[in-house]
């Protein structure tokens, strides 16, 4: 952790504004900022922006306590004083934005299970879930006089679905805006969202684009579906078996975004994804050997595409083999490079 304090007013905390605090990343970053305890050599506070009614409405500058603090915001307000209180603003030092419609899941009565869940109307909502979100967020910051760190979520299949096999990895300097499939096409409106903050060059606010892997999780995400699967018997290749997979322990997600807040150096696209990545055979193995099952039951292409239909074929079949370049010459430690350490943290921790 640095010493150097760099808060954005005479607070003695290092405030960070939060969305989708009560999601898979949200948790596992409130855990680790509770874990360290610092942020730029100040004690952390998190504030929880939500939409509920129910959120705290509190002057900031009156709490001297470090607890959570909820806060209500309205991501549909005409100007920036209506979307986020702009004495809340003011407090704040950085503004991470996680929240987002989920992808594997549909809005039917099956869409828990994630049978063929893009129809129109949720690749709408997926969209609209974080393009509109992101863009009032960017406003409230570009409209602040002080600076900011903005830290908006996105993901690896910015790059497309296409890696399959022994393939060369990619990492931010490649260029996202050929990117092929439904992934590619939210990041890039994703990732176009947060200009507003980034226009603002008076400001001199930083913006970074978080292009998240796969985490893995027991709390949520792939493997929280996919270990009870396992334990039971019933795990196996999907498809060839030759996809790439990029991912991510949740322990070491969240200690890269305390890095992230920490180290000014970053900007713009940032992978979030372990030095090793694998393939969904290596996966699979891994598994099966952390939990000592066998994984001899395959799900074929055939069956992916007509029970997931494009999520499946994207998500499943497809792959994207990333590596974390600025997040490891910026001098962030993985404590789980590979995807055997990262399904043991998974196992072994509580978030």
């Amino acid at each position: 952790m640095t010493t150097s304090k760099t808060s954005s007013d005479g607070s003695k905390y290092f405030t960070v504004g939060l969305t989708g605090a009560s999601g898979l990343v949200g948790t596992a970053l409130r855990d680790e900022l509770t874990r360290q305890g610092r942020v730029n050599g100040k004690p952390v506070r998190v504030v929880r922006l939500i939409r509920s009614d129910q959120a705290e409405q509190k002057d900031l500058n009156a709490v001297d306590d470090g607890n959570d603090i909820t806060l209500k915001w309205n991501p549909k307000g005409s100007t920036a004083n209506e979307i986020l209180s702009p004495e809340a603003v003011a407090s704040m030092d950085a503004i991470v934005h996680l929240s987002g419609e989920n992808v594997a899941t549909g809005l039917g009565p099956l869409g828990f299970a994630g049978i063929r869940p893009w129809t129109d109307a949720k690749k709408k909502e997926i969209i609209d879930s974080r393009v509109i979100t992101t863009k009032a967020l960017a406003n409230v910051v570009a409209a602040s006089p002080k600076p900011k760190s903005f830290l908006v979520a996105s993901g690896i299949g910015a790059y497309g679905d296409n890696f399959i096999g022994d393939v060369n990895a990619v990492d931010e300097s490649v260029d996202i805006s050929q990117s092929k499939g439904f992934l590619a096409e939210v990041s890039r409106l994703w990732e176009e969202a947060t200009l507003p903050a980034t226009k603002a060059s008076k400001q001199k606010h930083r913006v970074v684009n978080m292009r998240f892997g796969v985490v893995m999780s027991t709390k949520g995400g792939a493997l929280a579906k996919l270990y009870p699967i396992f334990f039971l018997g019933g795990g196996g290749l999907v498809g060839s078996g030759r996809q790439c997979f990029s991912f991510i322990s949740a322990r070491d997600h969240a200690r890269a975004i305390v890095h992230t807040l920490e180290s000014k150096q970053l900007s713009g696209p940032v992978n979030f994804c372990a030095p090793q990545p694998c393939t969904n055979k290596e996966f699979t193995e891994a598994l099966g050997k952390a939990i000592n099952r066998p994984t001899l039951l395959p799900l074929p292409e055939f069956a992916v595409s007509l029970l997931f239909g494009e999520m499946g074929n994207e998500m499943l079949l497809g792959g994207t083999r990333a590596l974390p370049g600025k997040l490891l010459k910026s001098g962030f430690k993985f404590g789980h490079p590979t995807i055997a350490d990262a399904i043991a943290s998974a196992l072994k921790e509580n978030i």
